[in-house]
Order: C-alpha cells, then structure tokens, then sequence
C-alpha cells in the first residue's frame, strides 16, 4: 500500500509544471468497484458452490442466532453432517420425516386418533405376508398398549412423529428390530431414554415404520431436540444402522437408482442438475473428460429426451431449452401421482384414475361439489389433516382436504357438500404487487430497499421466500439477474393459490346412505331437490345416475303417503308432517337407547339443557347428540364443536332446529 501512494505522488508531481501550485491528491480506502449486479453474480455463484459442498462456500454473514444449536443432540448433529459430508453417495439411503406437534386443548383427542389411524386394518402383514391391522409395539414389548401411553403422555406439551422409510426395508428383515436398533442410537446421541411406541406399514411401494415419541425426557422435563440434530441426526443414523446392516450400496445399484430418476414424471434430482446448468432455460451440456462424466452426460440426455415427450424440453441448433414450466409442471405431475395413490388405498377397487380430480387445484369451480363418501386417509404426514375420497355426481372422483374434529368426519356412504373456502392475497403479495407496478412488472430486493429504505434486510427475505413458492406454482418467473418477472394479474392467481392452500368446506347433507333416504320418515336433501330449493347437477352414470333414481323412488314415496303434492315439475312437500314423522323416529332411537342404557328418554322441546354429552345418534340421515344426566337422557340436535367435549358436561339453549352450546373451561363459560 506504501508503494502504490508513493508512485501515485510521484506521478502527480511530475504533471506539475513550472509555475503552476503543487497538490496532492487525498487517497481514499481501497475497495471493490463492483455495484449490486457484482454482488447478485457473487450471490449466485457461491450459490451454485454451495450445492457442490455445501457448507464449505457459505457466505460469511454476520453472525446471527439461529438457534439451531439448542436442545439434547446439538452437537451430535453438527458432527453427523460433517463426517458423511462425502460418503453419502455409497450410504444406504433413508428417508426420515420428523414432526413437533403440540398437544393444545385437543391435542390428547388428536393424538388417539393419529395413533388410531396408524394401527388401521389392512397397512400391516402377517408373517404369511397377509393384510392384517399394523401391530403396535415398544422399545421391550411385542405388543404395547396404545392407551395406556397416551395416558402417560396426557399433559405432555408436545410429541414427535416420526417416519422411517428405508429404501431398501425389504432386506433388513425385522423393521421391528431395525427400529429398535435405531432409537437406541438415538437414546444415545440426545443422552436420556426415550419413551415412544411404534408400527410397521407394508401398504405402499416401500415398506416404512411410524414412530410416535412423548415429548418427554427421562427426568420428566420437556424433551427438545436441537435442529440441527433434527435437520441430519435422525436421517443420518438411520442410513448408518442400514448401511451396517446390508453394506454400502453397489456402483451398480447407484447407477440404477440414477437411470430410474430418467424417467419419472415428477421433480428429481436431474431435472435440479438441469435447471444448475441452464441460463433462460437454454441448457448447455457439459463436455465428458472421465468415465464418470460421460455417465451423467447420459443420464441428463435420457432425462432431456423423456422431458421432451412430455412437452417440458426440445431441441434446438444450440442445444436443448427447457420449458418454463418444466419445474412447476413436475411438481404438479408428482403431486398428482401422489394423490392417485392416497385415493387408491382409500378406494380400493373403485378408484378410476383417469377421473380423479383434486378439489384444491379447481379454483373456478362454479357452485358446489355435491357427492357421495367412498373412503378417507391423511392428508399429511402427521396424519392430522384428512382427506375424503368423494365420488361426484358430475362424474368425477374428488380428493378434498379438510379438518375435521376428531369423531366428525363424515363415514362411507355419506353425502356431503363441498365448496372452496375463500382466499385472498398477502399483504406481502400487495407489497410486491405495488412495487412492481412502479417497476415495469419486475420486483427485487434492491427495488424494495430503494422504494422503502426502512425495511429490514429479514422482511425483504420473507418477500424473496414467498416469491420463491409461488414460483414453484408456476405463478411468478425468477430471472438470471435474481429479479422477479411479476404477472399482471399477480395478486387473483397469489388468491388462487391461498384458496388451493386453504382446504375445503365440507356439509354433511345426510349421514345416511343414498338408499336409506328414499322412505326416510323426515326430512332429506332430497325433499330440497324436489321442492326446487336445491340444485343437484348430476351425469347420467355413476352416482350421478343413482342420484336421478332415488329422486324417482322419493317422489313417488311422498306423493303416496300424502307428503308431498304436485306442483307442475315439482313438489310441494308437507314440511310439518315430515316433522311429526321425524319426531316419531326420535322418540323411537329414544326408547330403544333406554333400553340399552337402563336410563329415561325425555324429549325436550326448548329451553335450557344440560347435562354430559356421551356420543352421537343417527337418524334418518340426521345427527343428534345423546345429553346423558344422572337418571335420564336426551336427544337434540348435534354440532362438531361437541366432540371436542364428548364426555364433559355442556350446556345449551335449545332453539327451533339448533342448540347454542356453552362450555366450562377453567372457570369461564364460552359460547359457541
């Protein structure tokens, strides 16, 4: 540095001449002359480094608190990443989904139900290899006791689920054992015994174990689990037990693993290498120096040819270009794949793939879904969103995510009515709209800075992020410059995507079968179709079909018995006759539940009630909830907000058609 000033004030001084005043030029600190394009082009290259070895080209931003370092387990994991940094290309490969979920108010009844749908009928296998209930088993025991966990674990403030699937389970023999061997070696790394029960599935392409661990220690303090042991410890113990148990995996093998990623009709790791080497989906492929290269030349060009046939990629004089929905497109085809199958373990032999739809992706829907309930599943998973496997009277199978309490969810056989919940835009998406209206369509981290110099450099990274998922939407473009090309019409489609993200409305129209409602004695939501007063759009096939004949069997059911009178193409239905027979049928359900309880039925007809709510009753298509006291019960209108309830005392005001319940929670009566 001495040297460079000396010869600049040398250089000064020499251009001085004769009578002219010496100056001196006041240096300035040395420093990068490259402005923000520089700095986006860094950004993307260490970008790209990092994806090679990650961790090792990690920009050095300030030091910031992440937390990922507290909790049993912190430095274990760090450990973990690092020591098979390079050795998981020979690793047996183990997919391991972990999950916190919090016990609240209702998280014991979730819990039973999780732990209850994981145990189902059919998901495991006998040693013949037959279908049978999944077994549920312990660290000691063979056959551990579901409820008595749970009840250990009722005021615990949280637990994980976990899923272990190996990809190559069917040759470590026992799961039981691997399992076993596993969560010792977990005990291990987080210092303190762990208290969790688990199940074996064999209902899928790759046999998988469903762990669920108390979130407790061995002293009895809350059990947490440091991120990072969460982020790689689990997963990396487990590739490890698998790769002692069975050797590390075959050149062979890896190179078949690659091959198979060619042809998949989802997003894999080719199509990641493929948007890595391409600039505005035009993609360069590299030149083959070794063996090894000449390999994945091969694997990029089959999966180049198979995009191709999908209309993601084609050829050009200089190469192949890429589709600008080849990774939006991708991910939709594997979501799709996805769905197909959670609707075939629902449906089972009734399952048409070619008219199974997705409720979420049909924003502009008109009207609602009316439809028949022909199975259920998890829709995530934790397993405590749900699906419903609908089958449509417009034709179509449907799957719809929706939550439902514990206790609720309609049955097979039952008709609901589906319609989409209303979605609107972020505030984030009106920040990003209005910036790049100002901009030409364009929206990036430097605009907003420039347009709102007092935002953090936090609150613009959640911009980029929630561009970032609405680009795998396909909604929004990244450019090669790290801007974003915003559509017109940006913040109607980031509302499409919330509704889709939102789930679905679900009414229960009739908890009874289609065929129960034809000379059912009240009311039905076929009487509605009758009366005009409900539209059912409906195909000449399927449940649509059968829809049009039970609304044939119906009217002349009505019109026999004096229900109904004719009113041109319609009916004119006795509705307070219907109401007398409905009363009759509840006085009926009364008498035999009398007997089976040894208690007195007694009708309410308005009023104050009160009293335990014991279960739900079924009648004629309608629910009704059994109000139990210490001689007597009673029969009145149910909502889902009881189950949350089901053996508590509530009260309520029972009205015309509803009850407005209140109920006891520390001390404090709410209405709902």
């Amino acid at each position: 540095m001495h040297y460079v000033h000396s010869k600049l004030r040398q250089m000064v001084h020499g251009a001085v001449t004769g009578g002219e005043d010496e100056f001196r030029p006041r240096l300035g600190r040395i420093r990068s002359n490259g402005g923000r394009p520089a700095k986006r082009y860094l950004g993307r290259l260490y970008g790209k480094m990092e994806k090679v070895r990650p961790g090792a080209f990690a920009k050095r931003a300030r030091a910031r608190f992440s937390g990922e370092r507290i909790g049993r387990g912190a430095g274990i994991g760090a450990a973990i990443a690092a020591r098979y940094a390079f050795a998981g290309a020979r690793s047996r490969r183990v997919a391991v989904k972990i999950r916190s979920v919090r016990l609240g108010a209702n998280g014991l009844a979730k819990a039973r139900a999780h732990l209850s749908y994981i145990q189902r009928d059919g998901a495991g296998r006998n040693e013949n290899g037959e279908k049978e209930k999944a077994r549920l088993y312990g660290p000691d025991v063979e056959k551990a006791d579901g409820a008595a966990f749970l009840e250990e674990g009722r005021d615990d403030r949280h637990q994980f689920r976990i899923i272990l699937s190996p990809e190559d389970a069917g040759e470590l023999g026992r799961l039981d054992s691997y399992t076993r061997d596993f969560m010792a070696a977990v005990e291990k790394d987080l210092g303190t015994r762990l208290d969790w029960v688990a199940v074996n599935h064999y209902n899928t392409d790759h046999p998988h174990v469903h762990i669920v661990l108390r979130g407790k220690d061995e002293t009895g303090a809350d059990l947490v689990i440091a991120r990072n042991y969460i982020a790689h410890g689990f997963r990396k113990r487990a590739e490890e037990l698998a790769t002692l148990e069975l050797g590390p995996r075959r050149d062979l093998d890896i190179a078949r693993a690659k091959m198979q990623e060619a042809t998949k009709e989802r997003w894999t790791g080719l199509d990641r290498e493929l948007g890595d080497l391409g600039i505005d989906g035009a993609v360069e492929l590299p030149r083959a120096r070794t063996a090894y290269d000449r390999f994945r030349l091969k694997l990029l060009t089959a999966r180049l040819r198979h995009l191709e046939t999908m209309g993601l990629a084609g050829r050009r004089k200089e190469g192949w270009r890429l589709s600008p929905r080849h990774e939006a497109a991708l991910r939709e085809a594997g979501r799709r794949g996805d769905i197909i199958r959670s609707m075939g373990e629902a449906m089972g032999a009734k399952l048409a793939p070619a008219r199974v739809r997705d409720f979420a992706g049909a924003f502009g829907k008109d009207g609602p879904l009316i439809g028949r309930v022909v199975g259920s599943g998890a829709a995530d998973d934790g397993h405590d969103a749900r699906f419903l496997g609908i089958e449509g009277a417009d034709g179509n199978q449907w799957r719809v995510e929706a939550d439902f309490a514990p206790g609720a969810a309609p049955p097979v056989g039952a008709i609901v009515e589906v319609s989409g919940k209303s979605g609107e835009a972020r505030p984030a998406d009106r920040t990003i709209a209005a910036i790049a209206a100002r901009h030409g369509g364009v929206y990036s981290g430097d605009l907003h800075e420039a347009d709102d110099p007092s935002s953090s450099a936090d609150y613009r990274q959640a911009h980029r992020r929630r561009l970032e998922a609405l680009r795998r939407a396909g909604i929004v473009e990244c450019q090669e410059d790290g801007s974003w090309r915003i559509p017109g019409d940006y913040l109607e489609r980031a509302a499409g995507f919330e509704k889709s993200r939102s789930g679905a409305r679900v009414r229960v129209l009739s908890w009874a079968s289609l065929d129960r409602l034809t000379e059912a004695n009240g009311a039905t939501v076929l009487d509605d179709a009758l009366e005009g007063k409900r539209v059912i759009d409906s195909v000449r096939s399927g449940f649509g079909e059968e829809i049009k004949r039970a609304l044939a069997v119906r009217r002349q059911f009505l019109l026999a018995n004096g229900l109904a009178a004719e009113d041109g193409p319609l009916l004119s239905v006795d509705r307070k006759a219907l109401r007398e027979l409905e009363n009759s049928a509840v006085a009926q359900a009364g008498a035999r539940l009398a007997k089976e309880t040894g208690k007195t039925f007694a009708p309410v007809e308005g009023g104050r009630i009160e009293g335990v709510y014991r279960q739900p009753v079924e009648i004629g298509g309608r629910r009704y909830a059994m109000i139990e006291r210490s001689k007597e019960f009673s029969l009145v209108p149910w909502r889902e907000v009881l189950e949350r309830h089901r053996g508590k005392t509530v009260s309520g005001i029972l009205g015309r058609n509803s009850v407005q319940w209140a109920f006891e929670r520390k001390g404090r009566g709410l209405g709902v």
